[in-house]
């Protein structure tokens, strides 16, 4: 079978990636560490370590709602894979039956993923829950450290979530999203794996590199043209 490489994930979605995968993986190292302060002891806590896990989760809070802004925003000038309509499937009759394909597919009731060179409707689901998450992880994140100064922009923009739930229930929720995201890398992690290994697309690579495989009998109406094409029989494929 003929295949196309082909050119999926622009270089500004793969630096966002990045740039939000560094960004919530310090605000989980930081987070754990603000709620449990593990590296102190009772004899002599480590001098200014709070105040640098505190800076840090900051820094990198900052980088996720930047991340997240440009995301958004790309998602409404850059290609096909990462339009906001990728994000949405439930509101298009052929991603509707991409989304039933694709829970059947992973309930062992199908053979092969439906073809998809982006995300599949399912994923597109994921990650627009995920994307909700992150954001209420920002809002919720400084409104939380606004309350260092009450007359403070961060406390005027975000703290109208305290005034509303209180203080204890937001911070609870806070603390609680961070065994979500944990859950959620288990299970994307899990999911590109079976993705890679079983359809042979390049997903695991791919946000590398940018590029994704398709059969070309599938995908021959693609808006754009190729990186270049190969016969599987050359790989010792069928």
């Amino acid at each position: 079978m003929r295949r196309l490489v082909v050119k999926v994930w622009e270089f500004p979605v793969r630096a966002m990636h990045w740039t939000n995968f560094l960004a919530i993986v310090g605000l989980c190292i930081t987070g754990a560490y603000i709620h449990y302060p593990f590296l102190s002891t009772p004899r002599g806590p480590a001098p200014w370590l709070m105040g640098y896990a505190r800076y840090i989760h900051f820094i990198c809070g900052w980088a996720l709602m930047i991340g997240l802004l440009a995301r958004w925003l790309w998602s409404f000038i850059g290609n096909k894979y990462a339009s906001v309509k990728e994000f949405f499937p439930f509101f298009y009759a052929s991603r509707r039956r991409d989304l039933l394909d694709v829970v059947q597919y992973y309930l062992f009731g199908k053979r092969h993923l439906p073809p998809h060179l982006g995300h599949n409707a399912m994923a597109s689901v994921a990650y627009l829950l995920f994307f909700g998450l992150m954001w209420f992880q920002v809002v919720t994140g400084f409104a939380l450290f606004g309350q260092y100064d009450l007359h403070g922009t961060a406390y005027r923009i975000f703290g109208v979530v305290l005034e509303v739930f209180g203080n204890g229930w937001i911070r609870l929720a806070h603390y609680f999203v961070l065994f979500v995201v944990f859950s959620f890398v288990i299970v994307h992690l899990y999911a590109m794996w079976v993705s890679d290994l079983a359809e042979r697309d390049g997903t695991a690579g791919s946000m590398f590199s940018g590029y994704k495989y398709g059969p070309l009998e599938e995908f021959a109406d693609l808006d754009h043209r190729p990186w270049k094409s190969f016969d599987d029989r050359r790989r010792g494929g069928t």
